[in-house]
């Protein structure tokens, strides 16, 4: 009788192979999550450590000027941009709070390349002979950008400025960070605050510095300078110096892109890179509103860490405020000088939801 020979199996069947893909893929499906995760929270913690490196930009600025930076900046003539009066022949000098924390992030070759006598949208090709302060502010920053936010520092701003003429600019670079320096004028009694009661007196720490002879005839304001740390009646720990506004000059609301709107801001040296609240309706754009954080990005503070936004304060700590927050909360952490307007005034925390 013949001996059967032996063979020793060498592959998978393809019903074992199947079980293996397809235990790959559970796998696979639980741990993509927590890989998304954890990377999500090496960005978040990334643009803490941004925030915080602007909250001491902010108070080194004070300690060298005992004053923080404004908000934005401007020295208006009048008649704006005749012979004499500041930055003629343009009209007014602008300049947004960024520039002035650059010799105090490490940005002091771009800001001795900066002319501040100049308006932000100075250009040679605008005016023959002046200042290309336009080139400056194309330079990407990274402390100023939001790992989380899509497109990093390749994004570019483009646009026209209007301020008694058309002023374009291209290709600035971008920031994810803005000053919400005030409540803006139609939203004040929605969070509460007494009928009667100005945006004046509702600035948060970084507050606009006005100055010039045309401040009160051209923009109806009254000069100001910007905070003293003394001038925070709040507390420094309960009032907010700098907000998330991320993801400009693409058009954000409640986490999808808007492929059909692009804005127009979002530049860092742009100087409406400086925003009122209003919040807005969930969902929409109308205002004002009780979604106060990650509703839209058009001025409004937005950010891509999902739950809240990170927010530097003015004791220099940095706080990540949750999308919950009770607006009345948010709008009293942003005032400087609420000094107990509204019940939420009197104890407001970065932490409420």
């Amino acid at each position: 009788m013949l001996k059967q020979s032996k063979h020793n199996r060498t592959a998978f069947t393809l019903v074992e192979l199947l079980v293996v893909i397809a235990i790959i893929g559970i796998l696979v499906g639980l741990l993509l999550p927590a890989v998304q995760a954890a990377r999500e929270a090496a960005r978040r913690m990334s643009c803490s450590n941004n925030m915080r490196q602007l909250g001491l930009a902010a108070h080194n600025h004070e300690s060298a000027y005992k004053r923080f930076p404004p908000s934005l900046f401007v020295d208006i003539g009048f008649p704006p941009g005749g012979p004499g009066q500041p930055a003629s022949p343009y009209p007014a000098n602008v300049h947004a709070w960024s520039v002035f924390f650059l010799p105090f992030m490490e940005g002091g070759t771009l800001y001795q390349q900066y002319n501040i006598k100049f308006p932000w949208f100075s250009s040679p090709s605008i005016v023959p002979g002046t200042p290309d302060n336009q080139s400056v502010l194309r330079n990407a920053i990274p402390t100023l950008i939001c790992p989380s936010s899509p497109g990093g520092s390749s994004r570019t701003v483009s646009g026209t400025f209007s301020f008694g003429a058309p002023f374009p600019y291209q290709n600035l670079a971008v920031t994810d960070y803005a000053t919400c320096s005030s409540i803006n004028p139609g939203s004040i009694t929605f969070f509460g605050y007494p009928s009667g009661t100005t945006q004046n007196d509702l600035f948060s720490a970084l507050a606009p510095e006005i100055k010039g002879s045309g401040a009160r005839p051209l923009l109806g304001q009254t000069e100001r300078k910007s905070f003293r740390i003394a001038d925070i009646l709040d507390g420094t720990s309960r009032t907010i110096l700098l907000c998330e506004d991320a993801g400009r000059p693409d058009f954000w609301i409640m986490g999808k892109i808007d492929p059909t709107r692009k804005l127009n801001d979002g530049g860092w040296g742009h100087h409406e890179n400086d925003y009122g609240l209003d919040g807005a309706i969930s969902g929409t754009t109308t205002s004002p509103g009780n979604c106060v954080i990650n509703c839209h990005n058009d001025n409004e503070t937005y950010s891509f860490h999902g739950s809240g936004a990170m927010h530097a304060m003015a004791d220099g700590s940095v706080q990540f405020t949750s999308a919950n927050i009770s607006p009345q909360v948010y709008a009293a952490l942003l005032t400087a000088r609420g000094s107990g307007m509204t019940p939420a005034e009197l104890s407001p925390s970065a932490t409420d939801e």
